[in-house]
């Protein structure tokens, strides 16, 4: 396109917004709201689909449908679609096909092997499409109207408040996934519903478990999805019929907004026992209750996860507990923490405050849990002279406090526990006092098994070797340090360990 061209297209766009804003103001009707103007400024060569799409609502008689598009506008200059490759230092891709592997445990064993000849492998953005300047006015206008004509037209749907609507039903998106025309679509797909739906007394929460089970019927989980950070399409979810978490359950918040129902994507992003993060889909009903809907019955091992630090739910809108709200976009941040927008729901009355003073004064901590063979930040604050709050903090758990620097986490302070009463012991080897313990297990399943190979790491700054041994028929019995925090893993290492410390009764106790 040449630069004439643009010219002339900006021009008429500016034109077209000065029009416009003329005729809201002409019409005595609410002019264009500043927040949406700045987005339109930004927009680049996609102005005019963006006026198209206002244009289309300036004489609607319907003032809702007009607050509904400002509302969704406003927030277009920061929602995007990512598309992540897995990259080494030399920025060489490696392709890890989850189709391809019998189970996470081969898949890691090959990402493993990998880093072992070239070196760590990390997750590069390669391209972004923000919102303003890539929707067309034609698919804002279509979401917008399907989206109403569900609110409307299903009696499950009536009785929620506009605000309810805007904030879970009309967004057209659930995370960075690509934009998908869903509505419509699910609606063929999963519909026509039983008749006994249509009775104008019909409970949200009667469709929202019918449709969930039609799902958990067709789509499973797999854990070789977990290494796979772009989110699968709807159609390529639908070929596999496997996904992680993140995908089964943003397919699941698309076909309950597509029949009227508010929904939203609740998630942990690293669970504090056991390995992954974990997902799930809360209906949002018409009476600000909240129903969480299960996986198949299948998924035994997360039916139920155990100890989890955080909860955050996925926002369309900017939150003041999402660090993306604050951050500067290109600062780099860990995963999951200042890369979109979420709303802290992390019970209350399961969580505590804590107070931590830290090695250094970093612009952003983080707290982390052991996850996966390693630490992993889960939650953020913004310290002050070198002294951090964490606010709704998950009670029984180990953390260790850290900074990120270029994908590189930089310890903060020491490990400790935060148990259940919401006190904090700090994890420092005390080696002036040693004491006798059993060794049996390597995580609360594992035992010990004869024949093997083992080694005892504690924590001091990071793991360090204590002692190898090979098991025999007893238990393994072993003078370690007090208040320490330990590690034991086979030559096989599967990343199915767990950290532990002794407990005042000389026995393993796993976090």
């Amino acid at each position: 396109m040449g630069h004439s061209v643009k010219k002339g297209i900006l021009f008429l766009s500016f034109l077209a917004m000065i029009l416009l804003q003329w005729q809201c103001l002409k019409s005595d009707r609410q002019g264009i709201p500043a927040e949406v103007q700045r987005v339109i400024h930004r927009a680049g060569l996609n102005k005019p689909e963006l006026i198209k799409a206002i244009g289309r609502y300036v004489d609607d008689n319907d003032s809702l449908k007009r607050k509904a598009l400002f509302c969704l506008m406003a927030q277009m200059n920061n929602n995007y679609t990512v598309w992540y490759s897995v990259q080494d230092t030399l920025k060489n891709h490696y392709l890890f096909n989850p189709e391809d592997y019998p189970d996470y445990l081969s898949l890691k064993n090959a990402w493993d092997s990998t880093e072992q000849i070239i070196g760590n492998l990390i997750y590069h953005a390669d391209s972004f499409k923000v919102d303003r300047q890539t929707l067309s006015g034609d698919y804002i206008i279509r979401n917008l109207n399907e989206a109403f004509k569900a609110f409307t037209t299903f009696p499950w749907s009536k009785n929620y408040s506009f605000q309810t609507f805007c904030h879970w039903i009309l967004p057209y998106r659930v995370a960075n996934e690509q934009p998908e025309a869903f509505r419509q679509y699910f609606l063929k797909e999963w519909g026509p519903l039983p008749k006994k739906f249509n009775n104008r007394n019909t409970h949200t929460i009667d469709v929202a478990l019918y449709l969930n089970k039609l799902i958990n019927q067709k789509l499973d989980y797999k854990d070789t999805y977990n290494k796979s950070i772009n989110i699968q399409t709807i159609r390529q979810l639908e070929k596999s019929g496997f996904g992680n978490f993140y995908d089964i359950n943003i397919y699941k918040v698309k076909v309950l907004r597509a029949f009227g129902i508010a929904a939203a994507l609740d998630y942990s992003p690293f669970l504090a026992d056991t390995n992954f993060g974990y997902a799930y889909t809360s209906v949002i009903l018409p009476d600000n209750n909240e129903l969480i809907l299960e996986f198949n019955h299948k998924v035994k091992a997360f039916h139920k996860p155990g100890r989890i630090a955080k909860i955050y739910r996925r926002t369309f809108f900017c939150d003041s507990s999402s660090l993306y709200t604050f951050k500067n976009l290109q600062t780099i941040t860990p995963p999951f923490l200042g890369d979109f927008y979420y709303s802290d729901i992390t019970n209350s009355l399961r969580s505590a405050n804590v107070w931590l003073r830290l090695n250094d004064n970093p612009k952003y901590v983080y707290l982390s849990v052991f996850n996966d063979g390693g630490w992993h930040p889960i939650s953020w604050t913004k310290p002050k002279d070198s002294v951090a709050l964490f606010k709704k903090t998950g009670k029984h758990i180990v953390y260790l406090p850290v900074s990120y620097h270029k994908h590189k986490l930089l310890r903060q302070g020491s490990p400790f526990i935060l148990d259940k009463r919401g006190i904090k012991y700090f994890l420092n080897a005390d080696f002036s006092y040693l004491q006798s313990v059993k060794f049996r297990k390597t995580s609360p399943y594992s035992r010990l098994k004869a024949g093997k190979t083992y080694t005892l790491y504690y924590w001091d700054g990071n793991w360090k070797t204590m002692t190898h041994f090979k098991a025999g028929k007893n238990d393994y019995i072993f003078s370690v340090p007090e208040r320490a925090l330990f590690l034991l893993t086979d030559d096989d290492i599967n990343f199915s360990e767990r950290i532990f410390i002794i407990d005042k009764n000389g026995k393993q106790q796993f976090y």
